[in-house]
Order: C-alpha cells, then sequence, then structure tokens
C-alpha cells in the first residue's frame, strides 16, 4: 500500500511540476531579449526559439504561392540591373530617372528602402542630388508621396541632437498613457538636406532579429523626443489610404493601432510581430533596369504600377541586406516593409497575446483533464492512443482555425506538457511493472521452471488471486514408508536425504517445463500446462516421470553409500481441467490447483503400492501421449473412493524396469491383457502364468492371473463390471 502511495505521489507531483513548467514556459515565450550569460537564460532562449520555428513552420503552410498582392510593387536593385548599369552604388540620376518613370506610370507611393546619407559628387557642375530632388517634388506635385529611410539608435554620440523640423510633417497621430522606449535619428543614416527639403516622407528602416537571429518583429513606431514617427511601411500606408490612423499607448509602454475595427498589437519599443504573406512568389517585383528602358507608354507596365504603393530595395548578392526570416532563409530586407504594409491595408493582424496565451492554457487544461481521466483507466495503448489523438486535435485546431484567425497558439509547450506527462506516466507504470516483476519472481521462481518465469513475466496480470480453468497434466509422488524410513535417521541426515532426493526431482520438473505446486512432507505435487500452455503438457508430465525412476538408482547409490535406507517412489499422473491460480488471501497465498482430476492423480499415486507399480497414469493422459516413444500396458479399470465413473488406468515403463528389458514377456502381457478383456480367461491364464515364470514379483501380473483362475472357478462372478475395481480407501 506504501508503495502505490509513494508512486501515486510521485505521478501527481511530477504532472503537477510538468504542467507548472509548461504554463511558465507559455507566459515566459511572450518576453524578448532574455539574458544569456546564464544557463537558465540559456534554456529559456533555447525554448523560446524552438516554439517560435515551430510557430514559423505551420505558419508556412498557410502560405498560398499562388497569392500576389495587388497594391504592393518592388522594384528592385537586382543582380542583373547592377550589371547593365555596370556601377555601385546606383548613380542618383538613375534613382531620378527611376522616380521620372514610377511618376509616368501612375504608382501612387514610392518608399525607397535606401540610404542616401551623403552627398555626391558634381559632374560637370551639375549635382545629382539636386537632380534627384527636383525629381521627388516632381511626382509629389502630381499627387503621389515619396519616403526616404532612416534608422535610429540608443547610442547619443551617433545621435542627431533633435529631430529636424522637416520631420514634422510625418508625425504619427497618438493618444498616450505612457511612453515607448524613446530612441534618436543615427545621424549616419539620416538623408541628406537636399533630399529632406524635397518635402519627401521619411521612415524608419531598420528591425531587430529574435534571439535565434530570425527578423520576425518591425519597428512600426517609434518614440524620438517624445513625438511619434513612423517607418516605412506604416507611413505608405497611410498614404496610400490618404487617412490617418491613431496609435493608442498604454501606461505599460505596450500599444495598439487599430485600422477599421480591427486592433494590431504593439510593443514596448513600437515593434509588431510580422504576418507574413510570403516573399519573392507574392509580391510583383520588376527589376529597376527594366523599368528604367520601358517605354513610357507601355501599357503593361502601366497597369503593374498605377495606383500602386511601389518599394525600391536591394535583392542582389552583393549588396548585404539578405535577412533571415520565417518564409525565407535569405530574404531581402525590403520584403519585411512589404509584408507590413499588406497587414496594414488588409488588417492581417495577430489577435492579441493575451487572447492566444488564453486559448493555449484553455486547450492545455483541457488536453490535461482528458489525459488524467484516460490514465486512470490504466490501458498503455489506450494512453498512447488518447496522446496521438491530443496532438492531432491541436494540430487541427491551429491548423483551421487558430493560425488562420491569427492566433499564436504556444503548441510546443503544450506538447512538451503532454508528451512529458505521458513519459513521466509510462515511467512510473514501467517502475511498477518491474516491481511487479520482481514479485512474480519472488513467488513463482521457487516453483516455476526459469523459462516459466520469463514467460509470465510479460503478463503480470497472471498474478492474482482466484483460480482460472485450465487444461493441465498433474503429477503426485511420494516415498513409500517414509514414516519407517525416518525413524531410522536423525533429524540432520533426514533433511540432507529428503533434500538430495527433492532438489534432483524438482530440476527434473523444471528442465521439463513443469510448476511445483508444493512438497507436503516427502510427497511432491507439480504440473504440467500452467500457469503458461507448453504444448502437449501430458508428454512433458510423463516423460519427467520416467526421468525420476531414471534417476531414483543413482541418488539410491549415493545414499547406500553413506549407509542410509534407500528410496521407493511411486507416482502418479492425469490429465484434465482444473482451476489453477493464487489460492488464499491476498497476503499470503500460493500457486495451486484443484479439482477433481488433481484428486484422481493424487488417487493413483496412492493405487502404485496397491498395484505394485510405480508410475501410474490416467487413461485420459495416456490418451494424450506419443506412444511411439513411450511404452505403458494397462492395469486396471479402477472407481476411486468418492467417485462412481471407472478410469483404466495404465503403468508406463521405464529403462530400468523389467519388462523394457524383457520385450516378449511384454508382448505376452499385451495379449493376456487383451484375452482377459474378452472373457478368454483360460487363454489369459496361461499366458499370465508364463510372465509370472520370468518375474514372481510382478503384481499385477499376479493380480490378473488371480482373477482368471477365479473367474474359471466361479463363472457367475463374471458380470459387465468384471474388470474395474471399487476402491473402498483412498
Amino acid at each position: 500500500m506504501l508503495a502505490k502511495l509513494i508512486t501515486r505521489s510521485l505521478r501527481s507531483f511530477g504532472m503537477g511540476l510538468i504542467f507548472l513548467v509548461s504554463v511558465g514556459l507559455i507566459f515566459i515565450s511572450i518576453v524578448r531579449g532574455i539574458d544569456h550569460s546564464t544557463l537558465i537564460g540559456k534554456f529559456l532562449n533555447y525554448t523560446i526559439s524552438f516554439e517560435n520555428r515551430f510557430y514559423d513552420f505551420r505558419m508556412n503552410s498557410l502560405i498560398d504561392p499562388k497569392f500576389k498582392s495587388d497594391e504592393i510593387v518592388l522594384i528592385e536593385i537586382d543582380d542583373y540591373s547592377l550589371q547593365k548599369l555596370g556601377m555601385w552604388p546606383i548613380p542618383r540620376t538613375e534613382h531620378a530617372k527611376m522616380i521620372d518613370k514610377l511618376r509616368d506610370f501612375g504608382a501612387k507611393v514610392v518608399a525607397l528602402d535606401i540610404l542616401f546619407p551623403e552627398k555626391s559628387p558634381p559632374f560637370n557642375g551639375i549635382s545629382p542630388d539636386e537632380i534627384l530632388a527636383t525629381s521627388m517634388k516632381n511626382f509629389q506635385e502630381t499627387g503621389g508621396r515619396i519616403f526616404l529611410g532612416y534608422s535610429l539608435t540608443f547610442n547619443q554620440e551617433q545621435a542627431l541632437p533633435e529631430a529636424p523640423v522637416e520631420m514634422l510633417n510625418d508625425v504619427l497621430q497618438t493618444k498616450t498613457k505612457g511612453d515607448f522606449r524613446q530612441k534618436k535619428i543615427n545621424r549616419y543614416t539620416f538623408p541628406i538636406q537636399e533630399l529632406v527639403e524635397s518635402e519627401a516622407g521619411l521612415g524608419i528602416i531598420e528591425a531587430e532579429e529574435d534571439s535565434d537571429g530570425i527578423f520576425r518583429q518591425y519597428p512600426i513606431a517609434a518614440n524620438i523626443d517624445t513625438i511619434y514617427y513612423g517607418s516605412l511601411a506604416f507611413n505608405s500606408f497611410e498614404a496610400y489610404l490618404d487617412k490617418k490612423t491613431t496609435i493608442i499607448t498604454q501606461e505599460d509602454g505596450s500599444g495598439e493601432l487599430e485600422v477599421k475595427g480591427k486592433k494590431m498589437e504593439i510593443g514596448p519599443t513600437g515593434e509588431v510581430k510580422i504576418r507574413y504573406v510570403g516573399a519573392r512568389d507574392q509580391f510583383l517585383s520588376i527589376p529597376l533596369y527594366t523599368l528604367l528602358t520601358t517605354p513610357s507608354g507601355d501599357e503593361k507596365m502601366k497597369k503593374a504600377l498605377e495606383g500602386k504603393i511601389v518599394f525600391v530595395g536591394s535583392t542582389a548578392l552583393g549588396a548585404h541586406d539578405l535577412r533571415p526570416s520565417p518564409v525565407d532563409n535569405k530574404m531581402p530586407g525590403v520584403y519585411a516593409h512589404m509584408n507590413v504594409a499588406h497587414m496594414l491595408i488588409h488588417q492581417y493582424f495577430y489577435q492579441n497575446t493575451s487572447e492566444s496565451i488564453r486559448f493555449s492554457l484553455i486547450l492545455l487544461i483541457i488536453s490535461m483533464v482528458i489525459f488524467l481521466v484516460i490514465q486512470k483507466i490504466g490501458n498503455a495503448f489506450l494512453d498512447a492512443l488518447v496522446v496521438v489523438g491530443i496532438l492531432y486535435g491541436y494540430y487541427l485546431a491551429d491548423r483551421y482555425y487558430f493560425l488562420p484567425n491569427g492566433y499564436e497558439l504556444k503548441l510546443f509547450y503544450s506538447f512538451f506538457c503532454v508528451i512529458f506527462c505521458y513519459s513521466w506516466n509510462t515511467f512510473l507504470k514501467f517502475y511498477d511493472a518491474n516491481k511487479e516483476k520482481k514479485q512474480i519472481k519472488g513467488t513463482f521462481a521457487r516453483y516455476v521452471a526459469p523459462t516459466v518465469v520469463d514467460e509470465m513475466l510479460k503478463d503480470p496480470d497472471k498474478l492474482h488471486v482466484g483460480g482460472t480453468k485450465m487444461d493441465i497434466t498433474c503429477l503426485f509422488s511420494d516415498v513409500r514408508d517414509f514414516t519407517k524410513i525416518s525413524e531410522s535417521l536423525s533429524a540432520s541426515e533426514l533433511a540432507q536425504s529428503l533434500n538430495t532426493y527433492m532438489g534432483a526431482m524438482t530440476d527434473i520438473v523444471f528442465n521439463t517445463k513443469g510448476t511445483l505446486d508444493k512438497y507436503i512432507g516427502d510427497a511432491i505435487v507439480a504440473l504440467w500446462g500452467a500457469p503458461l500452455p507448453i504444448g502437449n503438457h501430458a508428454q512433458y508430465a510423463v516423460e519427467a516421470a520416467i526421468k525420476m525412476m531414471e534417476a531414483l538408482p543413482l541418488i539410491n547409490e549415493e545414499f547406500k553409500k553413506l549407509g542410509r535406507p534407500q528410496f521407493q517412489v511411486g507416482v502418479g499422473l492425469n490429465s484434465g481441467e482444473c482451476s489453477v491460480g493464487n489460492m488464499g488471501s491476498e497476503r499470503i497465498f500460493s500457486y495451486t490447483a484443484l479439482g477433481d482430476n488433481m484428486n484422481l492423480g493424487s488417487r493413483l499415486e496412492s493405487l502404485c503400492k496397491y498395484y505394485g507399480t510405480q508410475i501410474l497414469i490416467s487413461q485420459m493422459t495416456m490418451e494424450r501421449i506419443d506412444l511411439s516413444k513411450i511404452k505403458i500396458r494397462p492395469i486396471d479399470k479402477v472407481v476411486v473412493k468418492g467417485k462412481t465413473l471407472a478410469v483404466g488406468i495404465y503403468e508406463v515403463l521405464y529403462e530400468h524396469h523389467w519388462l523394457t528389458k524383457d520385450e516378449e514377456s511384454l508382448k505376452d502381457y499385451l495379449k493376456a491383457h487383451e484375452l482377459f478383456e474378452k472373457k478368454e480367461f483360460q487363454h489369459a491364464l496361461e499366458l499370465f502364468s508364463k510372465i509370472h515364470a520370468q518375474n514372481e514379483k510382478d503384481k499385477p501380473t499376479i493380480r490378473l492371473r488371480d482373477l482368471c483362475q477365479k473367474f474359471l472357478l466361479e463363472p457367475d462372478l463374471i458380470d459387465e463390471n468384471f474388470n474395474v475395481t471399487i476402491m473402498k480407501e483412498k
């Protein structure tokens, strides 16, 4: 009871601990920038990274390879364009031509994911910067909007002392209760004054990777000198809609953006998580050189660009703007802006983190309740089936509802909880099973063959109090005149003799796949066919009896040398159905067999002395053995005490039996017995007399000879039961 209580306590404690750890990890997973210097920090970052990668994998399954954005186009500075233009960086005069082309083809918003922090040297007295600024002004005079990029910093030495006055045109509309973490404008990436004065808009283009190096976050807005400014994607989105949206900040430093009734969560540094719709395959891209060389009246190009947001950025391998993302290990950075712009236009936002956490916990609790209920049944296969069902159910719910609706279920931690709880539960069951196996070994090793014990260890459920109906062969053996023997020996000599005899006989039982039922003083009770089926158990049992008789002379030879009495043994065997199992109480029990067939086996052992035989088997046993390998002779039909039906009994002949050595006498005996059964007593008498002359001590021959004489002298005694002996004693 104590062991079971400890196991249950360990199971409950372990599963509870795993559940709490999983819940804790779910909450920790929303934290960014955990310290890597500690062991716990490394572990947490590793698990967060694994959860993120697992989510990325699932999210990618939703990306439609056939989808193309209708609002966003990329003018890519690719390797092809660089080769054709023949220089890097691209001259600003070429950028000016690009702006002019985009104006001609009707682009609505142009977002340059390009930095212009330094002046270009004049050529023939003409400033390329002025040419580019003029093209930008011309573009915006036609109703379009252009945005230039810049980055931010926390380093005061790299920062501008304050935001230029021209940036006031790009101030965001906000409602503030708290503030995002303040940043400064990086002086080394801010556009030159000529371009700023072109009235072009400005947008933040930096991004910070997660702890695993993957770019999932995007700074949609920043707090610069207590004033909020937007990113390149956000400002392009507002210009595209010709409508201002409001960023609402909370007291804890987080915020949200509401677009057409849907809210997008913003982190404490103004970042949002990008809900990617894809990269290269999901957005139309036009090489810069192709745009520059396309005639202004080209209808196909006009259809591709008119009224669109056009992002301009590098995709060339040598431009060093390739970043690992959930959708592409080498994604050009400009695609991050494009995905965010698409998010804003279509309100393709992630759900609030608290909602995703809430559903993660609800599903986790439901799965744990289901698992706890099922594991009470105690069926290992059902446990595994339910665990697989829970995990598959998670997958289906996530794949067809939660992922499409923007929920970030923490499936890795949920899977971790379910799988580890199952593993812990399985480990404890394995531990309990090992204890049960040890119990079985301790219980059965003393009376079951080792090979049978090994088989039983595969099925511990067999170890219970109660009987099972089984077809078996039982063996009873007994030392003749043991009381007289015990009186002639000291206690220690008697114990030594008995142990020598019992040890040899028990080894024979085990070596023939038998089960030791019990010792009753000098008697041995053994079973074949229980606790596990062994095939023809009658054959094994009779062979065991023969080996016992053949081993006895060697044992007696040893006793003779010690000057001790020799043992004579009688063995009785019977086959049939018995109730087999652990009999007794829950605390103390023994493995045994009960029933009429066991009683008959015991009676046959007792009859060995009456008939002058050493091995007697019943007709039921005789019918099951291979008579080509085992020699027998019929002895009688007997009704044992307490029974009404006669049972044929037979003597098994072994190596030292006199009839085994005298084949002719055996043939005569079998013929004489057949004549006796046919009531041809005169002929039978002649043969029995002949056999008696060969061995005057053979009691079965003497008994049948005397019966023949009796029936010849008194024919009136011959009735239908003339060949049946009714026993009055056990």
